[in-house]
């Protein structure tokens, strides 16, 4: 008989609600403090309040989610009865989550589990978590999807446009877009993750038109001579923006279905609004 198989992620992955809200999903919250109060990442805080709390010069801060909260949703999947596991986390890079996952995972010695480091965030880590639910469906073996995920990880691209890089900055997650600050104010640039998972600067344009211009032709490209592709178009407080990005995709590829959603408050903390990102995952 085929093992059944949970998927767990955590929020800031920011999964398709299609995707979150199947039987073998669970979402593990990243932890957002607002001035001593500690909210759960999409769960008793949302995009909205963090960019409102923003526009009050009051900077949430974000951490990880404690082994505890991570066991707590294993828990969850084996009471469904849950015998495999593939967890999926945003990058090792950027957060220690990959290893607080891979914490929780040994303290449940019978159930086979493997945590997966999207090398990503956000929809592009969505994205990762979309296709290996894909494969779950499909009734793929426990390793082949495993191995199938781990080789679309380097196949896999989120690109961002953000009108400031202020808030990267100050939450320490600017990573090797770190050169740019104190650059010219004309500068705008489009954000990836490298091969490590770290943030750094792809393109640098001097307008949002051309920014999104870019952001758009990058996408693009990677799609190219694919016939196995997801795409998803994620905002951040610009619902219109998004919108206009997602009608220019399927203008250019008429066929292709597209995500779209916002950014998780754990995200929306270091990127600011205004953000606009398109994510790519091949096959």
């Amino acid at each position: 008989m085929q093992p059944k198989i949970g998927l767990l992620v955590d929020s800031a992955l920011d999964i398709p609600e299609e995707v979150s809200i199947q039987d073998n999903v669970e979402i593990v919250p990243l932890i957002v403090t607002v001035k001593d109060s500690e909210y759960y990442d999409r769960e008793t805080i949302t995009p909205d309040e963090i960019y409102n709390w923003m526009n009050q010069d009051v900077i949430p801060k974000t951490a990880s989610p404690t082994i505890e909260l991570v066991a707590k949703s294993i828990d969850k999947l084996i009471a469904k009865g849950f015998q495999e596991i593939i967890a999926i986390t945003i990058s090792g890079g950027l957060s220690v989550t990959n290893n607080v996952f891979k914490q929780a995972a040994k303290l449940y010695p019978d159930v086979k589990t493997d945590v997966i480091d999207s090398k990503n965030i956000g929809a592009g880590g969505g994205l990762i978590a979309t296709y290996a639910e894909d494969l779950i469906v499909s009734l793929t073996p426990f390793e082949e999807i495993v191995d199938s995920v781990t080789h679309s990880v380097e196949r896999s691209r989120v690109y961002f446009y953000i009108p400031s890089l202020k808030y990267l900055r100050l939450g320490g997650r600017i990573g090797r877009v770190a050169g740019m600050v104190g650059t010219a104010l004309s500068i705008k640039p489009i954000i990836s993750c490298n091969p490590e998972g770290i943030y750094y600067p792809v393109a640098k344009v001097r307008s949002e038109k051309k920014a999104i211009d870019k952001l758009i032709n990058l996408a693009l490209a990677d799609v190219q001579g694919h016939d196995h592709v997801r795409m998803a178009v994620a905002q951040g407080n610009d619902l219109d923006l998004m919108q206009q990005v997602t009608d220019t995709i399927h203008s250019k590829l008429p066929t292709q279905f597209v995500y779209n959603g916002d950014v998780s408050p754990a995200l929306g903390v270091h990127t600011g609004p205004g953000l606009v990102g398109i994510a790519v995952q091949i096959d």
